[in-house]
């Protein structure tokens, strides 16, 4: 591998020294920035080479501390400097963390010159350096050690789940509690509705205008997830679809819906590859039974290389495109009879299901304080309403097919400070017991004289003298007979 060595300090020709971009948040301008923010300047020796990529192309660098940090080169005319894109002061804490400053204080000359004044990158490929700021330079130089394997394949095993349930039982929130601590560079999330289409899915030629118009293959978010994964074989990656069921999903993921399908344990494929190849590229569990041809997808995984080496798989041209092992896919489903399209089974069995129960858990401390969230100033807690209603839901719609998914769910509203707003409360979820729940069944549930959904957030919000606001429920004696013995 090619290697070089980028000076953080010179001297002018007094014998000043310079840090270059290393205190670029401290600059004096006048300009409010974070004092962290930070470049590395190259020297015309570097930037009139290919060792880096071209300017404004994003590369990984996996650092010898098993940091993974985003770069490009960027500043006028050709790119001579390193930036990291997402944000320019992750470059800053990063040095500042290896020289043992407090983030936001200035890099001094005594530091970097007591610890080290040089950084070593080295090339795996036009996508893949590798970072050496250790003490010694010795992490990727030293013969007792062996450099990173960058390229071998995660030891995960994938999962394509569909978490579904009621309409606020803590779908989402699952997968967001499950993905907390994962990179946002290794997860991509969709949501499917009514007009989203395979094109905004997979990619789609769209028009560039650069002085002059060009027509440029624009990846979707599916496209972009498989590039992280097959260059970062080393990481997990995560799709997240929310509302599979709202969108068509049989049409939105096309031809790709053959990929769904994996190799399981013990079984491998060596199918659909240049026949030269075919006894190089061995597929084995994870990946993708079957394969799909997209020219465009696979020019877009490819970049500028002709190929790419991903384990014992070389992909180029002729390679057809697959989920790789290190790929998951997480969606959530409504199981409320209000959803556009309804999921075949086909589709379903592709998937492991995962009932999201609507339930308390009392020993977590925010389901316990929205349980116990006050509905304004009633009196009554939200975890006991909801008791109640789905009680009462239950009982009313006994034998109609969807009563289960007109149930409430824990968090159908969320509690502000430990209470539930009188105009949230009203606009949610009596709107939603008038408009969609009890629609056929509102003279036996709503006090008489209650005929529009008007007089119901009217009445609630505003009760009439000498009435309280639950007394828009007929049946509020019952209710206030469970709050005082609640039984969920």
């Amino acid at each position: 591998m090619k290697k070089i060595l980028l000076n953080l300090v010179d001297y002018d020709k007094n014998g000043n020294p310079n840090l270059h971009g290393l205190n670029w948040g401290n600059r004096k301008d006048g300009t409010e920035r974070d004092k962290n923010e930070a470049y590395l300047q190259l020297t015309p020796e570097i930037y009139n080479t290919d060792f880096f990529p071209a300017k404004g192309k994003y590369f990984i660098v996996e650092t010898d501390d098993k940091e993974t940090i985003i770069f490009v080169r960027a500043q006028k005319p050709i790119g001579t400097a390193l930036q990291t894109p997402e944000d320019n002061a992750i470059l800053g804490k990063y040095l500042r963390k290896r020289l043992d400053i407090a983030d936001a204080e200035e890099i001094t000359l005594d530091k970097v010159e007591a610890y080290r004044t040089t950084i070593s990158f080295y090339k795996i490929d036009s996508l893949h350096y590798l970072l050496d700021y250790s003490k010694n330079d010795d992490v990727f130089n030293s013969a007792n050690k062996s450099l990173p394997e960058k390229h071998s394949l995660a030891p995960v095993t994938p999962s394509q789940i569909i978490y579904y349930g009621v309409p606020g039982c803590g779908k989402s929130n699952k997968i967001r509690e499950q993905l907390k601590d994962v990179p946002e560079k290794n997860k991509v999330r969709v949501v499917f509705h009514p007009e989203y289409t395979n094109a905004e899915f997979i990619g789609q030629i769209l028009p560039k205008v650069n002085g002059h118009v060009t027509y440029e293959f624009t990846p979707g978010p599916f496209t972009q997830i498989i590039k992280r994964a097959y260059l970062n074989p080393k990481e997990h990656f995560y799709l997240v679809i929310e509302e599979i069921n709202r969108g068509n999903a049989a049409a939105i993921f096309g031809d790709t819906f053959q990929l769904l399908d994996r190799l399981k344990a013990g079984e491998t494929d060596s199918l659909g590859n240049d026949p030269a190849n075919a006894a190089v590229n061995t597929f084995t569990e994870g990946w993708s039974q079957y394969f799909v041809q997209n020219d465009d997808v696979n020019a877009y995984i490819r970049g500028t290389e002709n190929s790419i080496q991903i384990g014992n798989i070389r992909f180029d041209s002729n390679t057809a495109i697959r989920l790789p092992p290190n790929l998951s896919i997480l969606a959530t489903m409504n199981t409320s009879d209000q959803n556009v399209f309804t999921l075949d089974n086909a589709f379903q069995r592709r998937f492991d299901m995962e009932l999201v129960r609507n339930e308390f858990d009392l020993t977590q401390p925010a389901v316990n304080a929205q349980y116990n969230a006050e509905i304004d100033d009633t009196g009554i807690k939200w975890g006991q309403f909801w008791g109640w209603i789905n009680a009462k839901i239950t009982a009313t719609l006994k034998g109609l097919s969807s009563t289960e998914d007109k149930r409430l769910g824990v968090w159908f509203v969320s509690n502000v400070g430990g209470i539930i707003d009188d105009k949230v409360f009203a606009e949610k979820v009596l709107k939603f017991l008038w408009d969609d729940v009890f629609k056929f069944k509102r003279p036996q549930i709503f006090e008489d004289g209650i005929d529009t959904l008007e007089k119901l957030i009217n009445s609630f919000e505003k009760p009439s003298e000498g009435k309280e606001r639950f007394d828009v429920f007929k049946d509020k004696a019952n209710l206030v007979a469970f709050v005082a013995s609640p039984t969920l």
